[in-house]
Parts: C-alpha cells; structure tokens; sequence
C-alpha cells in the first residue's frame, strides 16, 4: 500500500499523546521516518495554531499543520482561515445565560470555533443550542462550538491542495468523534485502539495498541515503516 500513500495526517491529543496528554517519543521518531522516506505528514489538531504549529516545528515535520478542527490551515508561513468564531461565540454568549460553562485557556488564540471545558453535558449544550446554526463536537478534552459544515476534513482537502495531492492518496490517524470526518473521506483512515466508538467505525483499520504505539502499528500495517 505504500505506494498508494503520499502523506499522512495524524491527529495530536490521544493518538501521538497518552490520555494525560503527554507527547510520546516513539510516535515522533516513527513519523521523522516516514517523512525521511518522502511521504508527507501533516498534523491535524482541535487545538489551536500556535500549538500545533509549535509541535510540528520541534518534531521537524514539513507539511501544513491543521489546526482548530480544520477551521485554520498553515503551510509556508501562510494561513488560510476556512472558518470564522463570530457565530459560535455569540452561541456561547447565550450559552452562558443558560448554564455554566468555561472556555479553554487556550480560546484566547482560538480564531474559527469555540471550545469548552468539559464540565457541562454535551448533550445539555446541544438542546440549549438546537436553535443555532452551530455544531457541537465532542473530543476527550474539550466541547467545540463550531459552524455547520466545519469539519477536520475540511483542512485536510485544503492541506492537499497546497501540497498537489489527492484526498484519497491520504492516509490519517485518530482517536476522537472530531477525527470521523477525515478517518472517512481519506484514502485510509486508522483508529488507535483507544479511539471512539465513533471513530472505529469510520476507520478501514483499527489498531491493536493504542496511542503512539497504535500509530507506529498503522504505519507498519500501511507499508511505511
């Protein structure tokens, strides 16, 4: 199948990280690999750019980075801002009327979406928001606010455009209910073995390991390692 794949995009938080969040090494050394064999890697992330720009800096990688669930693509020192916040931020405004809710230290860099603490229930978010045009999407650490239509697959079709490849000669990795779009709509989508529910049944193949092991598992499994 390697020759089939021309880049791969892997989430961040629960698939190169374990569940404290804590970025495992073997995983980083396992993309330096592949990337070292020409195929591009590209890291696609709910967190927001500066963060996900600053991890793929330090890995060493070399393709756009897709933050904020695909709602901001950076490559080249270029960004490209496929979403606005102006909608999902007065959702917010009403949301807090309503119940209590915090949003991330992080929303201060947050640019195309809100995102939450998870110390409401999402469910509870959604009735109170059934009105608005937002979506809600749920990860392990947080609950995105988020126009309808914004999506990680979203950033993926824009990281391929920029670097002259198709979606389906794309390989991606994920944890969470945020990754089923591109674990779906990508030429092969892999599921670390402490992925979702939801996640699992996007993906062609679902790992054995979980997390950083379950990403150097997929890569193996593809050819690329």
């Amino acid at each position: 199948m390697m020759e089939l794949i021309k880049a791969v995009v892997v989430d961040i938080d629960g698939t190169i990280t374990d569940s404290k969040r804590m970025i495992q090494p073997q995983g980083i050394e396992a993309l330096r690999q592949v990337q070292q064999k020409g195929v591009a890697v590209m890291l696609s992330s709910g967190n927001v750019l500066p963060i996900a720009f600053g991890l793929s800096i330090f890995i060493g990688l070399k393709g756009p980075v897709i933050a904020e669930n695909g709602g901001i693509v950076s490559f080249k020192e270029n960004l490209y801002k496929l979403n606005s916040n102006t909608l999902p931020v007065r959702a917010y405004d009403y949301l807090k009327t309503k119940i209590e809710v915090e949003r991330l230290f992080t929303d201060r860099w947050r640019e195309s979406e809100v995102a939450l603490k998870r110390t409401a229930d999402p469910k509870v978010i959604g009735e109170i928001l059934k009105d608005w045009s937002v979506a809600i999407e749920t990860t392990g650490f947080a609950i995105h606010i988020m126009e309808l239509g914004h999506s990680k697959m979203n950033g993926v079709r824009k990281a391929s455009e920029l670097i002259g490849i198709g979606t389906k000669d794309i390989a991606a990795f994920g944890d969470s209910d945020n990754d089923v779009s591109m674990l779906q709509d990508c030429g092969v989508g892999i599921a670390v073995a402490n992925a979702s529910p939801a996640a699992k049944m996007a993906a062609k193949y679902v790992c054995r390991e979980p997390h950083a092991d379950g990403v150097i598992e997929g890569l193996r499994w593809l050819g690329l390692l």
